[in-house]
């Protein structure tokens, strides 16, 4: 994650320290030195990135010109987040965090886990109490490991029940923590996990089904776009091509999003190969003012050789030959289907038939990128007073800030997912409990998605289950929403 976006702005960058300490009400001047010296420097890198990159900078200019240095800068940021006349969060995705190993851990696919998903639920129509239903878990996890699977329902974390006011804390603090749990199951199990630090890989199943008529259909469930799932997407291609499938089930209906590059890649496979080779406008992107003036092409296209860096090496991905060539795709989603997931359909619908079933989709229409305060400060050395970036590093280690600086749109200018996420074509009920793991042809979204393929009513009517109630929106612990741009 190091050095995204530098090298291209940040020599036009004007540094600026918000507010004054002059300003400093007295219950400011009550914190220790070490806390204001704090806020001072993570305030002085938030208030530069945003005040350089972010969507709405224009916007919210009068926010930006009363920043203090003493603030407290996590709510600050969220504070000055966008918002419509009505006080609502347009832009609900910037965040500054004092954590963000954790959240390039989950960018990278590579972090401290015990390797499951799940949503939440309040378990009955009082809503006092909260359960976690386990979606999927991934392939050598701890969960899988110990028999856990997409249907188990969490009632207890450590012995404790999940309530409104302390699920949050719960999971974010034991099952997200990395280290060992005890979860109670609906069905009286009681298990003992210890997280593990492994790669979750996001192609989490690819396999060829065949319908009653003979047709052949891929299946692939993905689950996040990880730059290191590039290869492992172009291997699944390659089997589906071999195969000679007649159809393709994408299914994204946990997918948050991911870096716009592997999104390119997963794009460049299934629109039409014609329009790869003419290397086609895929998406593009909408700046603010000043960033716009330095962009050069705000164009994503279509190809069949891939260049990018990890960690500065270069990575070098073809998908030549990995491209099945149908005429149209069908796409699983629910609510968590978001940004690159949502970006991917929009930018496809203008080449090729896409049928969406399941729920509407997130709503997440913009990129950002992630910075790291200390990276910043290395990058900004030679602008700063001598030795002042050396004096941040141990006051910012571990700060970033992951901020909005882009709107996506397909090659027409459409944003199909503003404001409030992209309709399906069929609703269907991601029914967690139906007693098919993902890739059966019984489980309720997939089974509907090949009802629709062979033409069909669906003759498939799954074991009713009891009736869950999401949580609010916002409320996953997992951080959702994610479209990252890297150079």
């Amino acid at each position: 994650m190091k050095r995204n976006l530098t090298v291209l702005f940040f020599l036009a960058l004007c540094l600026v320290t918000p507010g004054c300490v002059k300003q400093m009400p007295d219950e400011y001047r009550q914190l220790d030195e070490e806390t204001r010296t704090q806020r001072r420097y993570v305030n002085q890198f938030a208030w530069n990135v945003m005040d350089k990159y972010y969507l709405w900078r224009d916007e919210i200019a009068s926010e930006m010109s009363s920043w203090k240095n003493w603030e407290e800068p996590i709510g600050k940021v969220a504070k000055i987040r966008y918002k419509n006349a009505a006080g609502k969060d347009i832009d609900r995705w910037t965040l500054l965090t004092d954590d963000i190993g954790s959240l390039k851990g989950n960018l990278s696919g590579h972090t401290r886990t015990l390797g499951m998903d799940y949503q939440l639920y309040y378990t009955d129509k009082t809503q006092t109490r909260v359960c976690a239903a386990i979606t999927f878990t991934y392939a050598g996890s701890p969960a899988e490991k110990a028999g856990l699977g997409r249907g188990d329902v969490i009632l207890t974390i450590d012995g404790r029940e999940m309530t409104p006011s302390n699920y949050l804390q719960l999971v974010r603090e034991r099952l997200l923590g990395g280290g060992t749990v005890t979860i109670g199951l609906s069905d009286d199990r009681t298990v003992t996990l210890t997280a593990v630090d492994m790669y979750e890989n996001p192609v989490h199943t690819a396999c060829v089904l065949e319908t009653a008529g003979g047709r052949k259909v891929g299946y692939l469930h993905y689950t996040s776009f990880t730059m290191d799932s590039c290869e492992d997407l172009v291997e699944a291609f390659d089997g589906f091509v071999r195969a000679g499938i007649d159809d393709l089930v994408l299914d994204l209906r946990y997918n948050s999003g991911g870096y716009v590059i592997t999104e390119n890649v997963l794009a460049s496979m299934l629109a039409p190969v014609s329009a790869v080779e003419a290397e086609s406008v895929f998406s593009q992107q909408v700046y603010n003012k000043q960033v716009s003036k330095e962009i050069k092409d705000a164009t994503t296209r279509f190809k069949t050789v891939h260049m990018f860096h990890v960690d500065e090496e270069l990575r070098i991905v073809s998908t030549a030959g990995s491209n099945p060539d149908l005429p149209r795709l069908y796409v699983l989603t629910t609510g968590s289907s978001a940004s690159a997931s949502e970006a991917l359909i929009c930018g496809l619908k203008p080449y090729m038939e896409v049928i969406q079933l399941g729920g509407k989709t997130s709503g997440k229409f913009c990129a950002g990128f992630v910075m790291d305060a200390t990276d910043w400060y290395k990058e900004m050395k030679s602008s700063l007073d001598k030795g002042e970036a050396e004096k941040a590093e141990p006051y910012v280690d571990n700060w970033g800030i992951y901020v909005m600086y882009s709107r996506y749109a397909d090659c027409n200018g459409n944003t199909l997912s503003m404001p409030d996420g992209i309709a399906p074509d069929e609703e269907v009920d991601d029914n967690l409990r139906d007693g098919f793991a993902l890739g059966d042809p019984r489980e309720t979204m997939l089974a509907a998605a090949l009802s629709r393929i062979e033409g069909r009513t669906r003759s498939y009517a799954p074991a009713p289950a009891p009736a869950l109630t999401p949580v609010p929106e916002g409320f996953h612990p997992r951080f959702t929403g994610l479209l990252v741009d890297r150079y």
